[in-house]
């Protein structure tokens, strides 16, 4: 169950007509399933529970600060499904989006973890991003060929997360760049595949630096409550869960 609760939810869709649940609800949902022994010390107090009524299941999501994960009961209780549910329609893994809450931390402390800025739009966009992560890795591309950076000014902020062991070697490459637009075509470079970074081998005094900008950078993401890269916030700093909006 502890791995269950550390996987990230990197893929989300919520289709019109989804009902969501009550908490009350949704751990009277749990209680039906054979998990419910093994976490009913936990619910509600190192574990809460959310969740929504999708067409022929309840799905419903486990989560605590550490991350989040979904499991999917049948409407007549009889089965529990834990791991990836494919619609076969849309060939894609089921997993749900519940409305994003107003942002109520410290704006400053976000802006403050901003690394560098690009791109060319109107609205401000917050993107806190892993350049090892293949999920950020794919979304750079469907942003190059849709011309993304001409829609949005683009903020970006790293989360470098600890089981990606080349992340912390691309982000020095990037960062020591010496202007805003070096360090965003470093970041699109590597995101593609470009292996400049391998070759990089930055100073001490170099890696003290950019170590205290990672640092702001984690503080930034901590704030906004970030549990996966990638993840889009507005310029009112409220997350962007339907990633089909962004290309809109």
């Amino acid at each position: 169950m502890k791995k269950i609760l550390l996987s990230l939810s990197l893929v989300a869709s919520l289709f019109a007509g989804d009902k969501i649940l009550t908490s009350s609800q949704a751990l009277k949902i749990v209680k039906e399933t054979p998990i419910y022994t093994q976490l009913q010390n936990k619910l509600n107090k190192d574990i809460k529970v959310k969740g929504i009524e999708k067409d022929d299941l309840y799905v419903i999501t486990l989560y605590n600060k550490k991350g989040e994960q979904n499991i999917f009961v049948t409407k007549n209780l009889k089965y529990t499904i834990l791991g990836m549910v494919i619609n076969n329609k849309t060939k894609r893994p089921i997993e749900v989006n519940y409305p994003a809450a107003p942002f109520h931390g410290d704006k400053q402390v976000v802006k403050d973890g901003v690394l560098f800025s690009f791109g060319k739009g109107s609205k401000d966009l917050y993107i806190v991003t892993d350049p090892e992560c293949p999920f950020c890795q794919k979304f750079e591309k469907y942003a190059k060929n849709s011309h993304f950076a001409d829609k949005y000014r683009i903020h970006i902020i790293f989360l470098p997360l600890p089981f990606h062991k080349h992340s912390k070697a691309m982000i020095y490459y990037i960062l020591s760049a010496n202007t805003q637009a070096q360090k965003a075509k470093r970041f699109h470079e590597t995101l593609t595949g470009d292996m400049k970074w391998r070759d990089f081998k930055p100073t001490q005094a170099q890696k003290a630096k950019i170590d205290k900008e990672i640092a702001k950078s984690l503080k930034a993401a901590e704030e906004l409550q970030a549990k996966g890269t990638p993840s889009f916030y507005d310029e009112n700093l409220k997350e962007i869960k339907d990633r089909g909006k962004l290309f809109k």
